[in-house]
């Protein structure tokens, strides 16, 4: 485990320094764009380069293909996320609802699936070497998509705001809860039941733990809206003044609601 602390150790200082150049260097939304639509597409270059690798050493990629259902279809919030950072990076505007949305998503969810791929990567565990390209190259493609997920706050688009921002999550929950569906009917239809129950997208068939087996997509969802709520909060009460944060402006609400009645 210490080798995997000091790659992803190396991995953060990079992204930081980009960070750092981006934050200096980067002020147009010209600029803005290309750089996120380029991490982005470096990102899923990244992700399917096991394919190119073991076409041209073997001309076994088709065969790592059928054993690896993420690269068919996007089963895990990471993979989602990956996805979403390619689109949010084709939208000139992302001063909309829909990038308002993207960019919630992919920031909150994105910074907990890129620091658990990179500090607590499954290929790693079962294979605790850097010297197999496939553990690397995983590791390197969660660094890729955790610097494009820090871009967003960098460039300033992440924004507090408890109420949209608890929207947004919610509706991030029903369109993986939606993919999830979609990815294991997939695999049923065209497989077996036993194939999808094996993919697991969003974990949604049963616990990717053995010991916790209530852990599964609901029990997960529900955890996660009781945590951003917490974390949206106290986010608030670094962003806001005492009389601007959630609750004043739903207190707000609710009187300007009486004096209409």
């Amino acid at each position: 485990m210490l080798k995997l602390l000091g790659f992803n150790t190396v991995l953060l200082a990079i992204v930081v320094a980009v960070l750092i150049v981006c934050k200096k260097y980067m002020h147009s939304d010209y600029a803005k764009n290309r750089m996120l639509l380029g991490i982005s597409l470096a990102t899923v270059l990244c992700h399917y380069s096991s394919l190119v690798y073991h076409q041209l050493l073997d001309g076994s990629g088709f065969v790592y293909l059928k054993h690896n259902p993420n690269l068919i279809l996007p089963i895990y919030p990471c993979n989602v996320v990956m996805v979403c950072c390619v689109i949010l990076g084709l939208m000139r505007n992302k001063n909309t609802r829909a990038g308002a949305f993207l960019v919630d998503y992919i920031f909150w969810f994105g910074i907990v699936s890129t620091f658990v791929g990179m500090f607590a990567n499954v290929d790693f565990i079962r294979n605790p070497t850097l010297a197999d390209f496939d553990v690397t190259k995983g590791i390197l493609s969660h660094a890729l998509l955790m610097l494009n997920v820090l871009l967003l706050p960098t460039f300033g688009y992440v924004k507090i705001n408890l109420g949209k921002n608890l929207l947004h999550i919610f509706l991030s929950i029903v369109m993986m809860l939606c993919i999830g569906l979609y990815c294991n009917l997939v695999f049923e239809v065209i497989a077996s039941p036993e194939l999808a129950y094996e993919v697991n997208s969003m974990f949604l068939l049963h616990s990717p733990f053995e010991d916790l087996e209530f852990l599964t997509y609901p029990s997960i969802a529900g955890f996660a809206l009781i945590a951003y709520f917490v974390v949206f909060h106290i986010c608030e009460l670094f962003a806001f003044h005492k009389g601007e944060r959630w609750y004043n402006r739903l207190q707000q609400r609710m009187l300007d609601c009486k004096r209409k009645q």
